[in-house]
């Protein structure tokens, strides 16, 4: 049998998600899901963010633990999905819109609130609008867009040139801490504190200042 070392440094829980949801769910499958949809909104700084069947596939780490076939992967990915909707840990679209590609949300509050937004009133630009080049550069970057996110970008558009906007979405790829809010820390540390006068061709010789100190929280959580 492998042993396997825990790494706790990133892991939150609470007793109430222990006792209240692990505790509930008898399908492992079903587990493995929910908890992989928790990280990827997670991840991607923002609980109301979107998810879709396409998300999970981009994971092989996942992808293999559900099937050894791309039938069986997807026969128990949607199963699982659906287990959790039934739940109600998930929410959105019905289980038929889900298996089209269409967005769902965890059914936390403000997940809720996302969802219930027509998709009229989800003010996200087209790709082919010039205006929205910084949306396109954070959906290929960071993640998908939200109507949240959306109304940050815009804000950020107007108050900080787009050479920042550039090199801050850089530097959290380049640490691999693909959130908005580690990206709002550095441009609001550059406004307060200054750029130090550094152009984009001296960036790379900084990067490693922006995974300690005043940004480390910013990849922890």
């Amino acid at each position: 049998m492998s042993k396997h070392r825990l790494d706790l440094s990133n892991l939150k829980l609470s007793a109430a998600f222990l006792f209240d949801t692990v505790g509930e769910i008898e399908n492992t499958l079903q587990l493995k899901v929910l908890l992989f949809s928790i990280w990827l909104a997670q991840e991607s700084g923002d609980e109301a963010n979107p998810l879709t069947l396409q998300d999970f596939y981009t994971y092989p780490e996942l992808m293999k633990q559900l099937g050894s076939d791309a039938q069986t992967i997807r026969k128990n990915l949607v199963d699982a999905l659906n287990k959790n909707l039934e739940a109600g840990y998930l929410t959105g679209n019905n289980f038929e819109e889900i298996q089209k590609g269409n967005p769902f949300y965890l059914n936390t509050a403000r997940g809720k609130q996302a969802s219930q937004l027509p998709r009229s009133n989800v003010d996200l630009p087209s790709r082919n609008d010039a205006r929205s080049e910084i949306f396109i550069l954070y959906e290929e970057n960071i993640g998908p867009l939200t109507p949240l996110i959306a109304n940050a970008l815009k804000d950020a558009e107007q108050e900080y040139s787009k050479e920042w906007l550039e090199e801050a979405i850089r530097i959290a790829v380049a640490n691999n801490v693909r959130k908005w809010r580690y990206v709002q820390a550095i441009l609001t540390n550059w406004k307060e504190e200054g750029r130090n006068g550094r152009d984009q061709r001296h960036a790379e010789e900084d990067y490693k200042q922006y995974t300690k100190g005043k940004y480390g929280k910013f990849i922890k959580s």
